[in-house]
């Protein structure tokens, strides 16, 4: 045991003998190359094909709870009773499966060059076609306004779990969650673009 912690110790301190501090100027004159492959994925209320593949089937356990609720300028009744814009049944997938973060140098009249982080998807500068943006069954199934009902039996607008009647006369809608306006996208998004994010030298009169 020891013996291997004399081993480690030599080790460290052997690595650590090789270090040199660098001062702001030899840190400006350093010069590298590289980057990074990444991919992304958002799924929300979906269960996962047996196959594997992206298209998935909506699941929830309790469909009240898969919702988006907002509240646009926190409306409210005489009653204190608050108005909600419910998104019901939320659900989709999106995926891009490839985007590169990398560095760049650019060039700015009057400012110098300076260093910039940089986010590209879509197409590489060179011709080369990145994947696009995968969606799948990405919607809700109705919106509805609700209201609070604090005062009766103390529930949130949002937790409102009234459904259309088995008699409805629209037999699309029989046992369906109330509301209107449903939406489903599936398929391919072809986009491309970069962004760079990069840091202004502080100066009161610097513009970027």
């Amino acid at each position: 045991m020891k013996l291997i912690l004399s081993s480690l110790l030599l080790l460290v301190s052997s690595a650590q003998a090789g270090l040199v501090g660098l001062n702001n100027e030899q840190l400006g004159e350093v010069n590298g190359q590289g980057g990074a492959d990444l991919s992304w994925t958002l799924s929300l209320n979906h269960k996962l094909t047996t196959d594997g593949s992206l298209s998935r089937e909506y699941e929830c356990t309790n469909a009240v709870y898969c919702r988006l609720a907002i509240s646009p300028n926190n409306r409210k009744d005489a009653n204190g009773n608050m108005y909600w814009l419910v998104f019901k049944q939320l659900q989709g997938t999106l995926q891009l499966d490839k985007f590169q973060l990398d560095g760049v140098t650019l060039s700015q009249t009057g400012d110098g060059s300076r260093t910039a982080l940089q986010l590209r998807f879509g197409d590489d500068g060179k011709g080369n076609y990145f994947q696009p943006l995968k969606i799948r069954n990405f919607g809700y199934a109705a919106l509805q306004i609700e209201k609070d009902n604090i005062v009766t039996v103390g529930q949130k607008g949002y937790l409102n779990s009234s459904t259309y009647p088995t008699n409805h006369i629209s037999v699309f809608d029989q046992n369906k969650e109330t509301g209107f306006t449903g939406l489903n996208i599936h398929g391919n998004l072809a986009l491309a673009g970069t962004l760079k994010v990069f840091g202004c030298n502080g100066s009161g009169g610097s513009r970027c």
